[in-house]
C-alpha cells in the first residue's frame, strides 16, 4: 500500500499542506533558526513555516552549536548587529535595544523545555543582546499547550518581533496565514 503523498516544500501530507498560504517575505533582518532535533519531527511545529516565509533565512538543527562555524561566527559578533530572541530577565523589548538595530536575529526553536536546554548548551549566545517581549495580542496556537497565555508559536513570535524591529508590524502578518490554516485544519 503506497504512503500518503507529501508536499516537498512543507514536508506535510498534501491533504494538510499549508504552502498555498505562504509567500516569502523579504526582511531587512536576517533570521537564523536553531531548531531542536525533536521539534523538527513535530507535525504542528512552526519553525519550518517561519523559515519558508522569510526569504534568506537559515535553519540549523541541533542542541549545541558551540562548534558550528556559522553560529560561532554570529555569537562572536560584539557590535550589537546580532541578537537572540529568547525571553528572560535580561531580555529587552525589541524597540529598546541600545545602539544599533540587529541585522541578524537568532531564534531558538523547540518546546520551552528544549529551548531552555539549548540555551544552557550554547553559552556563546549569552554574550549577545537578548530580545523578549510581551505580545501585542494573545497567540493562536490552540492546538498545542503553551505554559502561559503570553507564549507564542515560533512563527507568531518571529512575525511580531520583526515587525517591531523594522517598524512595520503589518508587513509580517502574512506569515501567519499558513499558521492559521494549519491550526484550523487540526481543529476540524
Amino acid at each position: 500500500m503506497p504512503g500518503r503523498a507529501l508536499c516537498l516544500r512543507c514536508l506535510r501530507p498534501e491533504t494538510v499542506c499549508w504552502c498555498v498560504e505562504l509567500a516569502p517575505i523579504a526582511s531587512a533582518t536576517r533570521v537564523v533558526f536553531l531548531q531542536h532535533p525533536r521539534e523538527s519531527r513535530v507535525a504542528i511545529g512552526t519553525c519550518r513555516m517561519a523559515h519558508l516565509a522569510l526569504a534568506g533565512s537559515e535553519l540549523h538543527r541541533g542542541v549545541s552549536f558551540e562548534t558550528h562555524p556559522r553560529v560561532r561566527a554570529l555569537a562572536a559578533d560584539a557590535s550589537g548587529a546580532v541578537a537572540v530572541l529568547y525571553p528572560g530577565d535580561d531580555a529587552c523589548e525589541p524597540e529598546l535595544l541600545a545602539g544599533v538595530r540587529p541585522h541578524t536575529l537568532i531564534v531558538l526553536d523547540g518546546t520551552w523545555h528544549q529551548a531552555r536546554a539549548m540555551w544552557r548548551a550554547n553559552p556563546a549566545l549569552h554574550r549577545l543582546p537578548r530580545i523578549g517581549f510581551v505580545p501585542s495580542t494573545p497567540g493562536n496556537y490552540r492546538i498545542r499547550r503553551e505554559p502561559a497565555p503570553h507564549c507564542l508559536a515560533t512563527v507568531e513570535a518571529v512575525a511580531e518581533v520583526l515587525g517591531r524591529l523594522e517598524g512595520d508590524a503589518g508587513r509580517f502578518q502574512p506569515m501567519l496565514r499558513a499558521f492559521d490554516r494549519m491550526v484550523e485544519q487540526h481543529l476540524f
